[in-house]
């Protein structure tokens, strides 16, 4: 439901503190602000940037279809046959499991250099493209 006057007043209160920490942490550490604020939610398992990892690796898959098949060890896939969605959530799982660490960057990096490879762009894909971009810097 609604938020009561107290409740909001409390948050923004709140809200002041957290602010002057995140300055004082991006002053001492010399990072942008942008930068501590996106560390600290990776840190702690929060981020939620919108992007769909699992599409994005669909056409992972597709560009370097023979890698990722050998991630799976002994499946025997025609290289004609298609790609069945459990087949893809297996190679999706191996992948995360061969880099734990960073497989969300590879993908977001990965679409970032599909997108521009594409070709021509109207000014309003250039636009999403760049704010998109800039997000993560």
């Amino acid at each position: 439901g609604r938020r009561t006057d107290e409740v909001n007043a409390l948050l923004e209160e709140n809200f002041k503190a957290i602010d002057d920490i995140f300055n004082d942490l991006a002053a001492k550490t010399g990072l942008p602000l942008q930068q501590v604020s996106h560390a600290y939610h990776k840190a702690r398992g929060c981020i939620h940037s919108g992007f769909n990892h699992w599409n994005t690796y669909g056409h992972y898959l597709k560009v370097n279809r023979e890698q990722e098949l050998q991630r799976l060890g002994n499946i025997e896939v025609a290289d004609a046959a298609q790609i069945t969605p459990a087949i893809r959530a297996e190679c999706y799982k191996a992948f995360r499991a061969a880099f734990p660490d960073s497989w969300q960057e590879i993908l977001e990096t990965f679409e970032q250099v599909e997108v521009r490879s594409v070709g021509p762009q109207t000014v309003s894909q250039r636009t999403q493209e760049f704010s998109k971009v800039w997000r993560k810097v």
